[in-house]
């Protein structure tokens, strides 16, 4: 393999068109073309950015060494087996698939072709997060919401799919521990499946997650707070700030002093520099370097497994308290 990975998109829709242009401005890729089933768009967007246009999936496949599926959930699986039993690396969007089931079978591929593949949890690379990620440590409580407002666009799924997994999976790798129990419940309002959604999430470690997610909102929001023994760490993933208090035992420039039960201590408020980044091509550039480097990608399919499977229970909690 040469320097540049040659790489195939698959699904020109809304993201699959960022994904297009984040691809084009990455100098360590060669964009080999694009599919996608609509071919009249196919054809135009192709033209428009001088890309080479697919008659087929496959053909694609036949001319790269990997594949980045921007493709609605349910085609996921289809795809990504084609292209692991080919033995491509996968970059495949967030779910993973849209069942657990379709996940794990492509986990017993994967065993049988072991490629890389990288899950597009993008949140994993938003500034804010990245900046106090190393600031978390055994936290006791985490409350996040997530709201949006209403776009037709990923109803074919639940919000817990859409929106939720975005948390979940944040969770999941903050927590670093089983889920021992999981309550849930949500409501459809103009779809079929729960456009609303809260869980609350107890892990083994004694971590209590409350998560909310809304496509019916009239505001965007996109917050976590994470709460643990001497801080709390307030993100903002929309605006990419993200500010740590923290209770010092000494005194520090800048730090306030108050009393408590256990003597002094002293407040520290801690606003986080971010540097400006593009999410979807860093995390586009990190699954082109460890194929290149030859190492595991930094969102694999164990978690996005791991991610899957709490949407999974509360999706399950959701349509079982609905019938």
């Amino acid at each position: 393999m040469g320097t540049k990975l040659k790489l195939g998109l698959t699904g020109l829709g809304h993201l699959g068109k960022i994904h297009l242009k984040c691809i084009l401005d990455c100098e360590e890729i060669e964009l080999v073309g694009c599919y996608d089933l609509d071919t009249e768009s196919l054809n135009n967007i192709c033209t428009e950015y001088n890309v080479r246009a697919f008659d087929s999936y496959e053909d694609l496949l036949q001319n790269c060494e990997a594949v980045d599926i921007v493709t609605p959930t349910v085609t996921h699986f289809k795809l990504a087996s084609q292209a692991i039993a080919a033995d491509k690396h996968c970059f495949i969007e967030k779910p993973v698939t849209v069942s657990l089931e379709e996940a794990l079978a492509l986990k017993e591929l994967q065993q049988k072709h072991p490629v890389k593949i990288q899950i597009g949890h993008v949140e994993r690379y938003n500034p804010g997060f990245l900046a106090v990620k190393d600031s978390i440590k055994n936290p006791k409580f985490i409350e996040a919401h997530r709201l949006a407002t209403f776009n037709p666009r990923g109803t074919d799924v639940s919000v817990v799919h859409d929106l939720m997994i975005h948390d979940l999976d944040l969770i999941s790798v903050i927590a670093r521990s089983k889920p021992i129990d999981i309550k849930a419940n949500g409501v459809s309002i103009v779809s079929r499946m729960a456009d609303i959604c809260n869980a609350r999430i107890e892990f083994e470690n004694g971590l209590v997650a409350n998560v909310t997610a809304s496509r019916i909102s009239m505001k965007q929001m996109r917050k976590i707070r994470i709460f643990q023994e001497d801080a709390y760490i307030s993100l903002d993933l929309l605006t990419k700030e993200a500010q740590v208090i923290s209770l010092l035992d000494a005194y520090q420039d800048n730090t306030i002093e108050i009393d408590t039960y256990k003597g002094k201590k002293y407040i520290s408020l801690f606003q986080a520099d971010t540097e400006p980044v593009n999410a979807i091509k860093e995390e586009i550039k990190s699954f082109a370097k460890s194929i290149v480097m030859d190492t595991e990608t930094e969102v694999n399919l164990e978690d996005g497994i791991s991610a899957l499977s709490l949407v999974d229970a509360i999706f399950r909690l959701i349509e079982n308290s609905n019938v």
